[in-house]
């Protein structure tokens, strides 16, 4: 070998250096590094699987929330459509009572009129009775009696009835 320019105790001293190298390496490096490194492997893995978790929850939150925002809009609304129905009633009973009070009203009005038709005639009536009989004592120009005056004066309003009533 030694025609090739290699030095066999060389290549035997290499070959240790490198074997004992190789194994100082192997044992006090690649040993610690691939350890750490499979520590590193296994934290991403947790770190991924808590990720995968917290994902998970999130999701299921999301759902949740989600649900309870729906249940709530669903119980607004049913609210706001009682609120509405109640509203509804209260000015259905307002506009009930408003008609109620104008009937009253128009009532007590007619009333009202009424009996002030009937103290009109009343009034009218004793006014007709003076005039007849002073328009009596003038056209008869003798006095009659008190009976006789009332007898004709009754007369003649049972004429004015009749004729009232007729129109």
């Amino acid at each position: 070998m030694e025609k090739l320019g290699i030095n066999a105790t060389w290549l035997l001293a290499q070959v240790i250096n490198f074997g004992l190298l190789l194994f100082i390496l192997w044992r006090f490096a690649y040993k610690p590094v691939l350890g750490m490194l499979n520590a590193r492997k296994q934290k991403i893995q947790e770190s991924l699987e808590y990720a995968e978790k917290v994902k998970a929850d999130a999701a299921a939150q999301q759902k949740e929330f989600e649900r309870k925002l729906e249940e709530t809009r669903r119980e607004t609304q049913a609210a706001a459509a009682a609120a509405a129905q109640v509203s509804e009633k209260e000015r259905e009973a307002i506009l009930a009572q408003a008609r109620a009070d104008a009937r009253k009203m128009i009532d007590q009005a007619r009333e009202q009129i009424e009996y002030e038709r009937k103290q009109m005639l009343s009034e009218l009536r004793g006014e007709v009775v003076r005039l007849s009989m002073l328009a009596t004592q003038k056209v008869v120009s003798a006095s009659l009696d008190e009976n006789a005056h009332r007898r004709l004066v009754n007369e003649f309003l049972a004429q004015a009835d009749q004729l009232g009533t007729q129109n």
